[in-house]
């Protein structure tokens, strides 16, 4: 009874995806147990943005999240820009009894403040200049949305 009774949550939460996405992929939201974003002010105007994303979801879906919550976060203060003054990111892989490896999930971390002009950053905290970037919220925002299913309701 029990083994039947657990047989048929499995298959319930197999099959109750949302467009073609298991239940238990990573969704454009706060932290949580299947990852997820979060975000601190590190210092006055300047704030980690962090974004964990399991193996079931997309491969880039936690950079995109990252980028997108970053954007949210910083038009919502007023902001017409984001200054990304670093970022680190990690991308996960389990291979199985020496198989193939396949994609386990990522983390990226970006360190950011708002802009209210394309300008780039003058005090880039990276180790590579090239990982500091100004963009556009509002573009980075409507590119990214469809990637991370997020639909006008959400």
């Amino acid at each position: 009874m029990r083994s039947t009774l657990l047989a048929g949550l499995l298959v319930a939460v197999s099959l109750s995806g949302c467009a073609g996405r298991p239940f238990t992929a990573t969704t454009y939201r706060p932290q949580g147990i299947w990852g997820g974003y979060s975000e601190k002010e590190i210092e006055p105007g300047v704030w980690k943005v962090t974004a964990n994303s399991n193996g079931i979801a997309e491969m880039g879906f936690g950079r995109n999240m990252a980028v997108y919550r970053a954007a949210e976060l910083l038009s919502g203060k007023g902001f017409t820009h984001v200054q990304i003054l670093d970022q680190k990111g990690t991308a996960r892989q389990v291979g199985i009894g020496g198989g193939s490896m396949s994609h386990a999930g990522e983390t990226m971390v970006l360190i950011v403040r708002g802009a209210n002009s394309p300008a780039h950053p003058t005090d880039c905290r990276a180790k590579q200049p090239t990982a500091c970037a100004t963009i556009e919220a509002g573009t980075v925002m409507a590119q990214l949305a469809p990637q991370l299913h997020i639909t006008a309701s959400q």
